[in-house]
């Protein structure tokens, strides 16, 4: 059996709000979706983000900070990233104006860290 390994997909929206009877349509189909990927051991674990934000650094309020913002983060398991990138490739939200990024995800190495380091 091949190792699975931790990857998060980022979605980003780039267009206008959904209507109440697309948000509902797409909260039924990513319902199956998940079903079927969570089946299939991919084990998901969805994290919502609040519009709400503070831009941080010298691009702060500008578009060059974050021309479509960040919505959601799903995390994943898959064998590889080209795995991860069909797991979000068929995801609902492509149809609805999201768009996403793959990248695996590690937790950082403590004993890398310098003893006084502060997060």
């Amino acid at each position: 059996m091949t190792a699975m390994n931790t990857f998060v997909i980022l979605f980003r929206r780039d267009r206008g709000s959904l209507s109440e009877a697309e948000r509902l349509s797409l909260g039924r189909d990513i319902g199956a979706w998940a079903r079927r990927h969570n089946e299939a051991g991919h084990q998901l674990a969805p994290r919502l983000l609040a519009p709400e934000s503070r831009h941080i650094g010298p691009h702060r309020g500008t578009v060059e900070a974050d021309p479509l913002p960040i919505t959601a983060l799903l995390f994943l398991e898959a064998r590889d990233l080209d795995e991860a990138a069909r797991v979000a490739e068929s995801h609902p939200g492509m149809r609805h104006g999201f768009t996403v990024e793959v990248r695996a995800w590690s937790a950082p190495n403590p004993t890398s860290a310098p003893a006084n380091a502060t997060p």
